[in-house]
């Protein structure tokens, strides 16, 4: 089964002194064919990469699959983020696009932010946090 990486478990993974126990999650998943990623990922990742760690960067995600955000997945998250102010939480509109995402195509989601069991706990009991 894939797993969706969220940035924070990507960063963690490049990182030379990153999370040994997610470098080593993101690597097992990497080699077992079973890690993807979705498109406010790949975004997040690129945007934030200096220009020397970008081949490493692309060879990683080469190795992943992706997962597109469609519309519909945008749509609800955008339903969600509005349930979510009403409880009063803001939540990063892009982790909950991910959360969104992970949550809508059944697939655990390996992530370092806290936030995502928060967003599980309000609103989306079946986002399965990897």
């Amino acid at each position: 089964m894939r797993v969706l990486i969220d940035t924070s478990a990507w960063i963690e993974f490049l990182r030379p002194q990153g999370d040994p126990a997610i470098k080593s999650r993101v690597a097992d998943l990497i080699a077992l064919g079973a890690a993807a990623y979705t498109c406010p990922v790949r975004y997040e990742l690129v945007m934030g990469a200096r220009p020397k760690e970008l081949p490493d960067l692309h060879q990683a995600l080469g190795f992943s699959s992706r997962v597109v955000a469609t519309p519909v997945h945008w749509d609800r998250s955008a339903e969600l983020a509005g349930k979510l102010r009403a409880k009063g939480f803001n939540f990063p509109a892009l982790d909950l696009l991910i959360a969104t995402v992970a949550s809508a195509e059944n697939l655990p989601l390996l992530a370092r932010d806290a936030h995502f069991s928060a967003v599980r706990e309000a609103l989306l009991p079946d986002l399965d946090l990897a």
